[in-house]
């Protein structure tokens, strides 16, 4: 009789809603934003961060501006030196960032800005669930990890390319000077260089390459929360579908209302969060769609100039920034693909718990929550351009090939010197 009781009452554990008061994913990524304001990315914040975050955006609006002037005069055939870090691969590969950059601010504030509303949302839904799920006590440690991973993998490649740029032979006095002149070469001469202008650009390359590096971890740190969310509700099933064949076993029904009633109340859930991911989808689509195509970029062009220059140089500390830059881009790209992915993976994995339910609790809702994750293609996107799952690094790869392939066979050796290093895989 205890044993029927503690099966009782562990059924209704799972049915009624007993939520936690605060969600730590929230809570962390309401820090980092905050923590964020420091480069620029500003949402509903004070003032004095409002100003300074458009301050940094007028400023890297110029450094654009005259990067893509220095491009239309390589073109046009006006520019006066064409080479070395003057080239137009290495103006274009200027451009090519700093506008990622630009971007990047813009939509990383405009999803800070809305992240207010968003959270509303998020905690909307965790609310009205209606179920006993427990939080993932886990997941604030998982997050902080790949973030502090994320930052120092980005500090090491921005090191090397660094000590890339100003060699080992360079004198103390000559470091910045040997700096700025090879990384923006591609905005000034050597006869324009001034010190009040190069401790300046120094600072604001330093965060723009922040800007460019936080981008993807931001995109890799909301799909951590939107895969813990469906790992929990997976294991609520999983648990609620052992339950339901203990009960079978023991030739114990429950009541058909009850039993109903428990699985409406799982599939309003699953619909409750295949909204929320849309809604995130929404925010975060553009910010997918820029650091996919800004990583691709990037991906081909260092492995144009590690074909071409890198990987036969004669200078080791470039051959091995090459390998690392490169090395970095690919792997933050690939944990970002797989972190969406693992969204679309998640919500379709409740379907082998279901299948192992006992057939005589089979009914109707039952039924429709199969067909619904069968057919509900929950998955994020870049502003509906494309999905991303585990098929897009199969897709992306054989366009990097391509592309290479193409570039490779056109190679003008006379223009394809060298690009700009900021830390972002550029050189």
């Amino acid at each position: 009789m205890a044993g029927k009781n503690s099966k009782k009452t562990l059924q209704t554990n799972l049915i009624l809603p007993m939520q936690p008061h605060h969600d730590e994913f929230l809570e962390t990524m309401t820090k980092i934003f905050k923590w964020s304001q420091f480069i620029g990315i500003v949402g509903r914040g004070s003032r004095i961060w409002k100003v300074w975050g458009l301050l940094l955006l007028l400023v890297l609006l110029a450094i654009e501006g005259g990067a893509i002037w220095k491009v239309i005069k390589a073109l046009a055939g006006w520019a006066v030196d064409t080479t070395g870090q003057r080239s137009v691969t290495a103006r274009l590969a200027g451009t090519m960032f700093y506008s990622s950059v630009v971007a990047s601010q813009i939509l990383c504030t405009r999803f800070a800005w809305s992240w207010g509303n968003l959270s509303s949302f998020w905690v909307s839904v965790e609310k009205t669930m209606a179920l006993n799920i427990p939080p993932d006590p886990k997941l604030r440690k998982r997050m902080l990890t790949a973030l502090g991973i994320m930052a120092l993998c980005s500090i090491v490649e921005h090191t090397i390319s660094v000590i890339s740029l100003v060699g080992f032979d360079c004198p103390p006095e000559l470091i910045l000077r040997r700096y700025t002149l090879r990384s923006h070469g591609f905005l000034f001469l050597r006869t324009e260089y001034s010190v009040f202008f190069a401790i300046p650009l120094l600072l604001i390359s330093n965060i723009a390459t922040v800007l460019w590096n936080f981008q993807d971890a931001l995109v890799v740190l909301i799909c951590m929360g939107l895969t813990s969310r469906y790992c929990r509700l997976n294991q609520y099933v999983a648990k609620f579908c052992v339950e339901e064949n203990k009960l079978a076993k023991g030739n114990n029904m429950k009541a058909e209302a009850v039993r109903l009633y428990s699985w409406r109340k799982i599939r309003e859930a699953y619909v409750k969060q295949a909204t929320l991911v849309r809604k995130v989808d929404e925010s975060i689509g553009g910010i997918i769609l820029l650091t996919s195509f800004g990583n691709f970029y990037f991906i081909c062009l260092q492995l144009f100039m590690g074909i071409t220059e890198g990987l036969f140089g004669t200078v080791v500390i470039k051959q091995v920034y090459y390998f690392v830059s490169l090395f970095w881009i690919v792997i933050r790209f690939t944990w970002m693909v797989l972190a969406a992915a693992e969204v679309h993976v998640q919500s379709r994995n409740a379907l082998q718990y279901i299948h192992t339910c006992h057939s005589r609790y089979y009914n109707v809702e039952i039924e429709r929550l199969q067909n619904q994750l069968n057919k509900d293609y929950v998955v994020l996107s870049g502003m509906g351009f494309f999905s991303i799952d585990r098929n897009i690094l199969l897709k992306m790869a054989t366009a990097v090939v391509t592309y290479e392939l193409v570039l490779i066979q056109f190679d003008n050796k006379g223009g394809a010197d060298s690009a700009p290093a900021n830390g972002t895989g550029q050189q």
